[in-house]
């Protein structure tokens, strides 16, 4: 009688043990998933906001023009082109915040496919420049380039595109109106992209967070974003078997650069397909 009292006693505390384990995963699971319907909400917020206001200046814009396009004292180049310039930047940034949100939608379900072709790097840079000629001009940031030609490698195009732009946009916003420089170069085996601003720069603390999403450097009411350009754009080179680093002083400006193999994302590319 006593073993069996013993046995039915240690049993109650096994089941009273496992009772506690269940309950502890509970709570680690909802507590995981309240933070899971915090950050959705948060990012809808910021999404809604964001997508907001670049709308703002594309209507104002398009009025503008209507009325202008009315009056035909006011219908002419000197009138017309300014107006159009500022449009077609007010539309590209709409464009570009829409793909982040749909970018950032497929990689957080773990889907990042690459579609691995040749493609020659400088050639991309290059349009990525030529596309934010007028934010720069806005921004009075001039980009100045040194781009080695012939930099082709086994890469995404439109992932190298977004990257290109997101690091290209971050050193217009934050650059503080002074130039922002690109550089491109290879060795045998690896190309090479920095892209440098000479802005207010990145303090330690924050260094080590920015490729986490929705994390920023400023606060959004300083600079707006998303707050998951930097983590797209590490997500991508990641894809593509590469890595971003990055340097910087605050108060002196950001160095970011790019690292990719010139070939291995074919394989990588073909297997993820």
């Amino acid at each position: 009688m006593t073993d069996k009292v013993s046995s039915g006693g240690r049993a109650g505390l096994g089941a009273g043990r496992d009772d506690a384990r269940d309950d502890a995963e509970k709570d680690r699971l909802i507590a995981e998933l309240r933070e899971a319907v915090r950050a959705r909400d948060e990012f809808v917020a910021i999404a809604a906001h964001e997508l907001r206001n670049p709308m703002t200046p594309i209507l104002m814009q398009v009025s503008g023009l209507a009325a202008a396009a009315r009056d035909p004292g006011r219908c002419n180049a000197a009138v017309m082109g300014p107006r159009l310039e500022v449009l077609e930047l007010a539309v590209r940034e709409f464009v570009r915040r829409s793909t982040v949100l749909l970018d950032v939608s497929r990689i957080a379900t773990g889907n990042v496919r690459i579609e691995a072709a040749e493609v020659d790097l400088a050639e991309v840079v290059r349009e990525v420049v030529n596309r934010a000629s007028v934010a720069a001009r806005m921004a009075r940031s001039p980009v100045e380039t040194d781009l080695q030609d012939g930099v082709v490698g086994i890469w995404d195009r439109l992932a190298l595109e977004q990257v290109a732009e997101n690091l290209l946009s971050n050193a217009i916003k934050f650059g503080a109106g002074k130039p922002v420089s690109v550089t491109l170069g290879a060795d045998i085996g690896t190309a090479r992209l920095t892209v440098r601003d000479r802005g207010i720069g990145i303090s330690e603390g924050d260094r080590a967070r920015i490729f986490a999403r929705f994390e920023r450097a400023v606060t959004q009411r300083e600079h707006g974003g998303f707050g998951i350009g930097l983590w797209l754009a590490n997500q991508l080179v990641t894809a593509m078997g590469g890595a971003i680093s990055v340097e910087s002083t605050p108060g002196e400006g950001t160095v970011f650069t790019v690292t990719l193999p010139l070939g291995s994302v074919q394989r990588q590319g073909a297997s993820g397909a």
